[in-house]
């Protein structure tokens, strides 16, 4: 078979998966997701982090940027429908509740499979961050789920004596947490494993930033700039398209210096796990590599911040010399002449989103007939609004230099504004393209994923039911119009 470098893909998240005992896992509704993108002539499924949710319900909020959320596993495979129902796991509760009742279904997972499968080899293949996340985990629980930097300060700052005792006391939680990993990457790799027999990537996402309640930051703190376990300075982005004050996100700063001795083994050890689990890895603010917005931690805004300079070249150049993955630089924002270089420097394929290529008369980057080859393009990403619901705000303007651009009279109705766009991101020059699900069935913004900057009710977003099969034809004849598809 003769492959081409044009492809399309869909962007849906695990947890946006239809699923009646609650949110999206790793059930047969993936792999049904999968017989969709195959029949539509799709090459790639694009997910948002595998994290575990500290804040927010947010994957880029992450207890530990290494495991994969426990929400994530299909409890069909080890528990019956009625061990589930009476748990009381059911479509319409709200996140809070689910969580609570998952977490309770997991410990009886537990229960019945301790010492069922051997883990060795995954416990072996993971070393380097299963034990420490575990211990953490236990340690949250035993703690009542406070913060690291107020637990005790054996606990705290990890005495030796302390940390060997804990092993000794608690090893059935540790070894409970170890084998929910296991089970998680079990059901992972058979999804991944016939997406890949159906020559589709998957194509995931590693934040750059991690959160100063992580894992990571407790098991090795000097990576981070940090007094008494409180970050001197925390991330954010200046004002911007998505809000006025910027975006203060509050995680903190590497300790570059620090990192350097080690060449960056934390970025590697990221980017090898997550190769582990997607073909395609996109470089979560880009920006940052180059130059980061840091805010004093005592400000309220991210107004108050400045810029640093990265250290991308040495990042990047040990990811790139011990990682095989793609890498895609999301580079959305404010892109300086210093972000280009680095991206070019190594090759990278930047991101193209339309809907911010309207905002102002004449030509611009963004529009489709402006797009470079090696690049990835979205009508919208998961922190935009849904086109339907960007195209109901009703800003003729906008709207109307829309039309114009697609060729379309002016009475024609928002529904058709979006299939010809689709049309339009399939004929462009990108590499890659990738639609939301909420798009390709023109959902309004009811719909949406994600509002940058606004803290609660996001990340909630779930098909009701699968994919209607009678919208391949039309997305699988664009992929072969337009050279997408594997022929």
């Amino acid at each position: 078979m003769e492959k081409t470098s044009r492809k399309s893909g869909l962007l849906l998240h695990i947890s946006s998966l239809p699923n009646k005992y609650g949110w999206g896992c790793f059930s047969h509704e993936a792999f049904e997701f999968v017989d969709f993108l195959e029949k539509g002539g799709f090459g790639v499924w694009q997910v948002l982090p595998f994290s575990e949710c500290l804040y927010g319900n947010s994957p880029y909020s992450a207890l530990s940027s290494f495991a994969i959320n426990p929400n994530f596993l299909d409890l069909t495979e080890f528990l019956s429908e009625n061990e589930i129902s009476e748990i009381g796991l059911v479509n319409g509760i709200s996140i809070e509740e689910y969580n609570q009742k998952k977490k309770l279904a997991l410990d009886i997972v537990c229960q019945k499979y301790r010492g069922k499968f051997d883990v060795s080899k995954f416990l072996k293949d993971n070393n380097y961050w299963i034990i420490d996340y575990a211990m953490f985990k236990v340690c949250k629980e035993i703690e009542n789920n406070k913060p690291w930097v107020e637990w005790k300060d054996c606990l705290k700052n990890r005495s030796k004596v302390a940390m060997d005792n804990f092993k000794l006391q608690y090893k059935e939680k540790i070894d409970d947490e170890i084998l929910i990993q296991y089970l998680l990457d079990r059901q992972w790799q058979k999804i991944k494993k016939y997406a890949n027999s159906k020559n589709i990537e998957i194509f995931g996402d590693m934040p750059f930033y991690v959160e100063l309640d992580s894992a990571e930051v407790w098991a090795n703190p000097k990576n981070w700039q940090l007094e008494n376990g409180k970050p001197k300075l925390v991330a954010g982005v200046p004002p911007d398209y998505f809000n006025a004050d910027g975006q203060l996100w509050g995680n903190p700063i590497y300790n570059y210096s620090t990192m350097s001795k080690s060449k960056y083994d934390f970025f590697v050890k990221r980017t090898k796990r997550l190769n582990t689990m997607f073909d395609i890895i996109r470089f979560d603010h880009f920006i940052a590599f180059a130059r980061y917005w840091g805010v004093p931690s005592t400000s309220n805004t991210a107004k108050d911040g400045k810029w640093y300079k990265g250290a991308g070249v040495s990042i990047l150049k040990n990811i790139l010399e011990k990682t095989k993955a793609k890498f895609i630089a999301e580079d959305l924002g404010i892109v300086t002449e210093d972000v280009i270089k680095l991206k070019n420097k190594f090759g990278l394929a930047g991101i193209k989103v339309i809907q911010f290529a309207f905002d102002g008369i004449g030509d611009h980057a963004y529009q489709p007939h402006n797009f470079e080859k090696n690049c990835v393009a979205y009508i919208g990403t998961h922190d935009n609004n849904t086109f339907m619901g960007l195209l109901n705000e009703g800003n003729w303007d906008k709207i109307n230099r829309i039309k114009k651009y697609l060729h379309m009279p002016l009475e024609e109705g928002n529904d058709r504004v979006i299939e010809n766009m689709i049309v339009c991101l399939y004929q462009s020059h990108a590499d890659l393209i990738v639609l939301t699900v909420q798009d390709i069935l023109h959902l309004d913004k009811d719909s949406r994923m994600n509002i940058p900057g606004i803290p609660e009710g996001n990340w909630t977003w779930q098909l009701k039911n699968n994919l209607d099969y009678s919208l391949c034809n039309k997305f699988n004849d664009l992929a072969q119009t337009y050279a997408r598809k594997i022929k």
